[in-house]
């Protein structure tokens, strides 16, 4: 039997091998199946505010901010901003991409839902933190230097650390590996997600870089003075209340 003839056969039900074929081809062509949204269209002026504003909030005075000040204290300090800078970058990248996935695996409206929580939780949360701090800002700098101390006296016999030196220098390893920890599941990374969730990925990247690259030269460069002299009240309401803001503009964008 030919080709052409085998085709053409039909079942008992009527059910041609060219009408499969064809419905299958059909499935294949693009634009019919799963589309992967970037939200690409979407402002970035806006997600650059957004993001740019939501950094300086939260990382003023942060635990990174105390660790950058630390350490550009005993090291170079431009060894410091670049490792630190690097780390950061790398999380902002990497915060915006799975912000950006959720959306595609999850429904809109739920991920905008969410991160009208996230935001009101932060901003409650923050507010709370300031309404309550009354912490040392020297013994918050002389814990961090402690703890500084004894990774840089672990880190010294760590083959990691050894092999690495050959091409990165251990003060540039250490303070990034020492900022993406202490950034990794902080706040403002958890904040990113959540803005990359609905605004311009582009925009957020950026601005979030920004954001970090203004707080870090401000914590190296002017790092003990301008971290002891920081209330954290101030910046902890602050932070609260722009959260708060991000939460009703998100939850108008629900409800439209």
């Amino acid at each position: 039997m030919a080709a052409s003839d085998f085709l053409a056969v039909r079942n008992s039900s009527g059910f041609g091998v060219e009408g499969l074929a064809a419905n299958v081809l059909d499935a294949g062509v693009p634009g019919q199946g799963w589309n992967f949204d970037w939200q690409l269209t979407k402002s970035p002026t806006d997600a650059f505010s957004a993001s740019f504003f939501m950094i300086l909030a939260t990382e003023m005075g942060d635990e990174t901010f105390i660790i950058a000040a630390v350490m550009a204290m005993r090291h170079p300090k431009f060894t410091v901003l670049a490792g630190a800078l690097a780390a950061l970058y790398f999380m902002t990248v990497l915060s915006a991409c799975l912000g950006v996935v959720l959306p595609n695996l999850i429904s809109q409206a739920t991920v905008s839902k969410c991160a009208t929580v996230l935001y009101t939780f932060f901003g409650f949360r923050l507010m709370y933190v300031g309404a309550r701090e009354e912490g040392n800002k020297d013994e918050e700098f002389e814990e961090v230097e402690n703890n500084l101390k004894d990774s840089g006296s672990k880190g010294q016999k760590s083959w990691f650390r050894r092999m690495f030196s050959k091409f990165c220098t251990p003060v540039l390893l250490e303070a990034g590996m020492l900022t993406f920890i202490a950034e990794w599941g902080d706040r403002s990374q958890i904040a990113t997600i959540s803005l990359a969730a609905h605004q311009n990925p582009i925009g957020v990247i950026f601005g979030a870089m920004a954001g970090h690259t203004i707080c870090t030269s401000l914590a190296v460069f002017g790092g003990e003075w301008l971290g002891k002299r920081i209330s954290h009240k101030v910046v902890a309401f602050g932070g609260g209340c722009l959260f708060l803001v991000f939460a009703f503009l998100n939850y108008l964008g629900v409800l439209q």
